[in-house]
């Protein structure tokens, strides 16, 4: 391969690198906002007025037991902050990768 080829690859592999990223970074903020809505919801259900709950399932509401569904909301958060864990470390890995492909394509110049 020729210095220009190898100049070739790595800018589409710097571009693929960034896409990826841009997704990852997506995704975590979505996971972010899903978790401060439950955590706000848990908030609210914190409440002990609040005998009867309801939960929203596609156009309609449905009435839910308030145990149940603080259990069904922490145990989504809990999800949630999981997957979130592992998107920012895929995060923190795409960075680094991205910084090497960086590097080695500033050397070649």
């Amino acid at each position: 391969m020729t210095d220009e080829e190898d100049a070739q690859n790595m800018m589409m592999e710097m571009q693929q690198l960034q896409q990826q990223l841009q997704q990852v970074t997506v995704q975590k903020e979505e996971t972010e906002s899903e978790i401060q809505g439950i955590a706000k919801s848990l908030e609210e259900l914190e409440d002990e007025s609040h005998q009867e709950v309801y939960k929203s399932v596609g156009e309609i509401l449905v009435k839910k037991d308030r145990d149940q569904l603080v259990e069904d909301l922490e145990n989504e958060h809990e999800k949630l902050e999981t997957r979130k864990e592992s998107l920012s470390k895929k995060e923190e890995r795409l960075q680094e990768r991205m910084q090497e492909t960086q590097q080695k394509f500033g050397e070649m110049r």
